[in-house]
């Protein structure tokens, strides 16, 4: 079944065993949230969270997990993140046991980011399908904003989605943002989109100086990766790094409200508070140091002494590197 589909599934029963699998990890987590909702009491003492590399370690711990009734609740749940058995796996006895044995009182949840391809074909597995669905996010953004007294049309949340690659985490954030901005009884426009939601490469651009502030090298690579991947035009995305950075320098330096460095930065108030909040995980001097390597990059790369691509690797790695 499809995501949008489970709520009313739930309604009617909760079935034994669900496979939730999908590219949009808000969803996977709404999913398991829905379903657990609808059952589960006293978690502490009838919930179960393990890995599939544990469980693929020791069939017997998942298999004791499954057959253990539940306390001061109608069902137990158990939990197994990324668990995708061959059918090599499914020949394993225990493994059987677990699918083939499995109390009414248990309700087993697999929540994978790939479909598991062969235990979906296992008979009394049930699907929850979270890939991306524009038709999901349309009429939960809608949905959402009408709880709060908030119109935005179907066009609107196409440009709001297109802006967030369809990634319903962002969305949410996204949207939370734009019903507190507008108020009660306002609309949302595709205006107000344009002005307060950062396209997909500025979001990103501001992740990647999240986790270069943390240290966290593998985080930061992947992200650039994918946006080197995703940019054809490289100078665009070396020219936004180096921006983001000023504006955080500037941001670490001044003594202005973010009403006045928006102004006089001329970006959008909300730019300027999340500036602030960001620059604070930096040292001046470090954003200082990182500044002047990219613009010393800056002017290598105008003058063709280095390839955008080697400026931006050289950008991110010297930006880890510097106390």
């Amino acid at each position: 079944m499809l995501f949008r589909d489970l709520k009313k599934t739930l309604n009617e029963k909760v079935e034994n065993i669900y496979l939730i699998y999908g590219d949009d990890a808000f969803l996977r987590e709404t999913s398991l949230r829905l379903i657990k909702e609808k059952a589960l009491l006293e978690p502490d003492l009838n919930l179960t969270n393990l890995t599939g590399q544990e469980v693929k370690q020791d069939y017997e711990t998942l298999y004791s997990s499954t057959q253990s009734y539940p306390f001061m609740s109608d069902k137990r749940y158990v939990v197994v993140r990324d668990f995708n058995p061959t059918a090599s796996d499914l020949k394993n006895k225990v493994l059987k046991r677990v699918l083939d044995e499995l109390p009414e009182t248990t309700v087993f949840i697999i929540v994978n980011e790939k479909n598991a391809e062969q235990l979906a074909k296992k008979e009394g597995v049930t699907l929850v399908d979270c890939n991306k669905d524009k038709t999901v996010i349309s009429d939960w953004v809608i949905k959402t904003c009408k709880k709060q007294g908030v119109i935005i049309a179907p066009s609107t949340v196409s440009v709001l989605a297109s802006f967030c690659s369809n990634d319903m985490a962002r969305i949410s954030c996204e949207t939370e943002k734009l019903i507190a901005y507008v108020g009660k009884n306002a609309e949302i426009t595709k205006e107000t989109v344009e002005l307060l939601v950062g396209k997909e490469t500025e979001y990103q651009v501001y992740k990647l100086a999240d986790f270069i502030s943390q240290s966290n090298y593998e985080a930061s690579f992947e992200i650039l990766f994918d946006l080197v991947n995703k940019n054809q035009d490289k100078y665009y995305l070396f020219s936004t790094i180096y921006y983001h950075y000023r504006t955080l320098l500037h941001a670490s330096l001044s003594r202005m409200s973010a009403s006045e460095l928006s102004s006089h930065l001329n970006v959008h108030k909300f730019v300027a508070e999340k500036a602030i909040t960001q620059s604070k995980r930096f040292k001046p001097k470090r954003l200082k140091a990182i500044c002047d390597k990219l613009g010393s990059y800056d002017g290598a790369i105008k003058s063709g002494e280095l390839l955008v691509d080697t400026a931006l690797w050289n950008s991110v790695l010297n930006a880890m590197l510097m106390e």
